[in-house]
């Protein structure tokens, strides 16, 4: 099936909805403040001819005329076997869509749903951990958290004892510093409590 798409990109505003493959020829109708057009993913292996029709002259229902005019025309000369897709949101063409259908055109509006927009990456508070600090929170993480040290004194000469490359009392005492403004661990009168992501029972 030949299928013919007259898009009504300022109702749209992209493309990135519309599988352009399907289509042999594509008809975009842009009005005075669609300055750039989004496309989607891009035919690999079928082809689309694309026509942009740029409007200059802005007014209530201006695009939807010329869609109209242009539906008409190529209905005149377009053979009976091609199918016309309206591309648009806006359902006041379904009554155009209604008439052609009557004249014995396949025909049907298609809504372009955009697709939704990227969440924004939220900013981490968390500061970021040394390299030693990382070095401590991954071998932490590889033991059983009933098996942890509970103290403050008993994590820093953990962290001695099993951590290569801290070789100094600065080191450990630093480590556990960052760990606690990371909110990965907090101490108490209690004593440690671990905040890890669950890579073990704590």
């Amino acid at each position: 099936m030949i299928i013919g798409g007259f898009v009504d990109y300022e109702n749209t505003g992209t493309l990135e909805g519309v599988p352009l493959g399907q289509y042999e020829r594509l008809i975009v109708f842009c009005g005075p403040k669609n300055k750039k057009i989004k496309f989607g993913d891009i035919p690999s292996t079928d082809f689309c001819r694309i026509d942009i029709i740029g409007l200059k002259t802005l007014g209530p229902n201006n695009l939807d005329f010329h869609m109209a005019y242009y539906l008409g025309k190529f209905g005149e000369t377009a053979e009976k076997g091609v199918t016309f897709h309206i591309i648009s949101n806006d359902t006041g063409f379904n009554g155009l869509v209604s008439h052609i259908k009557k004249t014995g055109r396949h025909c049907q509006r298609v809504a372009c749903n955009k697709p939704p927009a990227p969440k924004p990456k939220q900013k981490s508070n968390q500061p970021a951990l040394s390299k030693c600090s990382e070095l401590v929170l991954a071998s932490l993480n590889q033991i059983d958290g009933r098996k942890r040290p509970r103290t403050q004194s008993s994590l820093t000469n953990w962290i001695k004892a099993h951590c290569q490359g801290i070789k100094n009392g600065a080191g450990p005492v630093k480590a556990l510093q960052e760990l606690e403004a990371a909110h990965l661990i907090s101490i108490t009168d209690q004593g440690l409590k671990y905040q890890f992501p669950k890579q073990a029972k704590s």
